[in-house]
């Protein structure tokens, strides 16, 4: 583009650039009948016109896309077509570019939805044991949609501008359209290693068409297979995708899959709005049943407040009254310390004195029953030749030789005879 003159000046090649974007952005389903029919012969395209009453549309398809029509005659067949229109640039020429085709009222789309169903039922890929509980408070979460789509603001609004606390990332996928399955099968391996709290997959309502994106088998697969908790949100009730179907959770809009997966948060929004509620009613009785207890209670400080002026003054005298009362306190203890010193003396004393006549009346009366002293008044002492003492005739025999302590030795004598 330039500038001649303040305008704006577009060159051929810029229009057919801007008509081609335009275009592509139509995607839909279209009825008539194959007027013409040829292949091109380099590539694996082809080309083909489809007419009603009154026009005609130049088409295109790759090959794969007719792989199960190729060995029919299609002139003159009714068919449907699904794609979008696109602008072949050089000659500013527009086409419809099939992405899908069935013959008109068979309805082809249906029974191969329906024969993947039977499949993937059969494989167990529906089954409530695969099924991942979502997070209670998850704080990371992905949302998988066309970014600043209708269903991604709704499930902000109802997410993070209600709880900042969620930190919410967006994967911009196409959510309808030839590209949208590229894009998905591109997309969702790589924000389920992103190890968020959860996923969710989510697009406004639409028709069959609109939604073969999420009934696309290698989608459901790629769904199945995510280790993070996955919500599929796709906004419609009448006809539920296999996306749903392999997701942990389905949810029917946007605004659905964001009040699971704030469940938690809205909880305790709601406990938190009980206790402000109890908190309030508890307080307004109690401040109510107490404000004359405590007015009481103000009037009752202020008089301590006045009976305590003086405090002060008080404390001084009673500080000048102990300093003259300190010498005589002390010397007062002192003297009874002294006299306690005494007594105990005395105490002592008089103990040790009746302790030694108690032992020296012990000492006598053991002298006297000493051996020693009965040695000493003529007595004494016989032992065997073992030095056992003898304490009966029976004990010795005629013959053996025994010992004799006196007061002032030892001797030995022989038995010549008992008696």
């Amino acid at each position: 583009m330039k500038t001649v003159d303040g305008r704006d000046i577009y060159s051929i090649s810029e229009v057919n650039y801007f008509a081609k974007q335009t275009l592509e952005q139509m995607v839909f389903w279209v009825e008539g009948e194959i007027s013409s029919f040829k292949k091109n012969p380099n590539w694996s395209f082809y080309y083909l016109d489809i007419k009603d009453g009154n026009s005609l549309l130049p088409c295109v398809s790759e090959g794969f896309t007719l792989r199960d029509l190729e060995d029919e005659d299609l002139v003159g067949q009714k068919v449907l077509l699904y794609g979008n229109l696109t602008l072949y640039e050089p000659f500013g020429k527009y086409q419809f570019r099939i992405t899908r085709i069935e013959k008109a009222g068979d309805g082809l789309l249906q029974r191969e939805l329906e024969e993947l169903i039977k499949k993937l039922k059969g494989e167990g890929l529906f089954d409530q044991k695969y099924k991942k509980e979502i997070p209670k408070y998850p704080k990371r979460i992905c949302v998988v949609t066309s970014e600043g789509s209708d269903a991604w603001n709704d499930f902000k609004r109802h997410t993070v501008d209600k709880f900042p606390i969620i930190e919410l990332a967006t994967a911009d996928v196409r959510v309808q359209g030839p590209k949208s399955i590229p894009s998905l099968l591109k997309v969702l391996p790589r924000v389920d290693d992103e190890k968020f709290d959860v996923i969710v997959i989510t697009r406004g309502g639409g028709s069959i068409e609109d939604l073969a994106a999420f009934n696309d088998e290698e989608v459901t697969r790629a769904i199945f297979k995510m280790r993070t908790p996955t919500i599929v949100a796709i906004g419609h009730e009448a006809n539920e995708s296999l996306a749903e179907w392999v997701a942990d959770r389905r949810a029917s809009t946007p605004t659905d899959a964001a009040n699971i997966v704030t469940t938690g948060y809205n909880s305790c929004l709601i406990t938190l709005e009980n206790l402000k509620y109890k908190l309030n009613s508890i307080s307004t009785y109690y401040f109510s049943k107490n404000f004359q207890k405590l007015d009481y209670i103000f009037l009752q400080l202020n008089q301590t407040k006045l009976s305590f002026k003086d405090l002060p003054h008080r404390l001084g005298s009673a500080r000048e009254s102990l300093k003259r009362h300190e010498k005589y306190l002390i010397a007062d203890a002192e003297n009874r310390v002294k006299d306690l010193m005494k007594q105990i003396q005395r105490e002592i004393y008089l103990q040790l004195e009746s302790k030694k006549s108690e032992l020296q009346n012990l000492n006598k009366s053991l002298s006297l029953l000493s051996p020693t002293n009965t040695l000493t008044r003529g007595y004494s002492i016989t032992t065997d030749a073992n030095g056992k003492i003898l304490k009966s005739t029976k004990s010795v025999v005629v013959g053996a030789t025994i010992g004799v302590k006196l007061a002032d030795g030892k001797l030995k004598s022989k038995v010549t005879e008992k008696i």
